[in-house]
């Protein structure tokens, strides 16, 4: 059971807003998850004076397609690293350095896949290399299932059936890497939009590890809409991306990703006279990758019911 509770009217216009879009993009209904929250106040460190029974069992109304599929989530999972990274500094397994804040400040600002492969080897004391055998892949292979133990055990159904344990590519993996993906690949990341939007949730809300952690991170996810910041920056996550359909104004706090058969984006958005919300979309195949009309469109569609 999802941590929100459908919205009818939220749950008919997010259908009408996907069908209007599937006219000219006959293979948005089968690629793509959406999940879409929206909020009567600030989510901004909601959770910060209750517990965290508390804060799971205040309603959030939301909507969804296909929200508890999995998919490849392309540089979206460097959210869940960065959040590893603040329960690990929490529990002293690993201590907070300048170059792993520099190697956090890359993955989520600039979505660095060399910061990235630093950042999952210090969470799971491993390095890639030419390829193991024996007891020494199974030792290696443990290892880089430390943060899906993780994951597993905050006991959330959003992440039953996700997968973060890779590190993201420019091109793909070799050596013990490669072994990992396994020979079909069938061990790549996967998330699904419902797992991405209660991360963000939880990191909005003050959740996530804790109120300090998750202000954070929220300095990290936080976008510049400046029209010459963005002009600067060809990969600013906002143009081509849901953030692309705000107005002047607007705040947002995102992770995107994008590869050549992939496009996401994840987004907690507040603007003026209007109610906060959170998207959460994956889209898979080449049509979802070339296409970086579709994220914008479908956020302003999903706006006009806020």
């Amino acid at each position: 059971m999802a941590f929100y509770a459908n919205h009818g009217a939220l749950q008919d216009h997010l259908q009408t807003s996907l069908e209007d879009l599937e006219h000219h993009r006959p293979w948005l209904a089968q690629q793509v998850s959406v999940t879409w929250l929206r909020y009567e106040h600030t989510l901004i460190d909601q959770a910060a004076q209750l517990s965290s029974e508390e804060f799971w069992a205040l309603p959030v109304a939301g909507a969804s397609h296909a929200g508890a599929t999995s998919r490849y989530p392309a540089s979206v999972v460097k959210l869940v690293y960065m959040a590893a990274l603040e329960a690990w500094y929490a529990q002293d397994l690993l201590r907070r350095t300048a170059e792993l804040e520099q190697a956090t400040a890359a993955m989520i600002g600039d979505s660095s896949n060399d910061a990235t492969a630093y950042v999952v080897d210090v969470l799971s004391g491993t390095t890639s290399g030419p390829e193991l055998s024996g007891d020494l892949y199974l030792a290696w292979q443990r290892q880089r299932q430390l943060v899906n133990q993780w994951l597993q055990e905050q006991g959330w159904p959003e992440l039953e059936h996700c997968n973060c344990c890779q590190k993201t590519w420019e091109e793909g993996p070799y050596g013990r890497e490669r072994q990992l993906y396994g020979s079909q690949r069938h061990n790549r990341n996967r998330l699904s939009s419902d797992a991405m939007a209660r991360f963000l949730h939880a990191i909005m809300a003050g959740e996530l590890v804790s109120p300090v952690a998750s202000a954070h991170m929220r300095q990290q996810l936080r976008r510049s809409l400046d029209a010459e910041a963005r002009l600067a920056d060809p990969e600013n996550q906002v143009d081509g991306f849901l953030g692309a359909a705000l107005p002047e104004g607007s705040r947002i706090w995102s992770k995107a990703g994008w590869m050549s058969t992939a496009r996401a984006d994840v987004a907690y958005v507040e603007i003026p006279q209007r109610r906060p919300t959170l998207v959460a979309v994956l889209g898979e195949g080449a049509a979802s990758a070339a296409d970086d009309r579709w994220l914008p469109e479908l956020m302003a569609k999903l706006l006009a019911a806020c």
